[in-house]
């Protein structure tokens, strides 16, 4: 899961306040970088900010780095080739759960998966925490 889909899962988990709540309370003047830190599709190049939302969330660092690892981005990626190559896919989602099938088709929100037994499961694309080879991209 991406650092901008984590981002926005725990600030519902937290009833949805406001992201200018929460640039005031990390010491920012606007919310713009928060703003953007939940929906870009690419890796947030600022550091600092990462480390001041995982204080904020109180949530340990890596937790927030390794989520910046699997930007939104790679997934497409990843669901891209599977889907070209026919390659088998394994996506795990928030549950634990490791779903293996075949990507048959794919969009912003979420994937179709082919299941062993046939049936095609549409797979939420904020639900899955991890891939295959989910950092091994090089970030265009």
């Amino acid at each position: 899961m991406s650092l901008s889909d984590h981002l926005r899962y725990l600030r519902a988990m937290r009833g949805g306040m406001d992201t200018r709540a929460i640039a005031e309370a990390i010491g920012l003047e606007t919310s713009g970088p928060i703003n953007r830190a939940e929906t870009q599709y690419r890796p947030v190049r600022d550091p600092e900010l990462v480390a001041k939302l995982a204080n904020y969330y109180g949530r340990p660092l890596e937790e927030f780095q390794w989520h910046d690892a699997r930007p939104r981005k790679f997934l497409t990626f990843y669901a891209a080739r599977a889907l070209e190559t026919k390659e088998p896919a394994s996506l795990t989602l928030r549950s634990g759960e490791t779903l293996r099938g075949r990507i048959v088709w794919w969009d912003l929100g979420s994937i179709g998966l082919e299941m062993a037994d046939g049936r095609t499961i549409v797979v939420m694309r904020h639900a899955v925490v991890d891939w295959l080879d989910a950092t091994n991209w090089k970030d265009v």
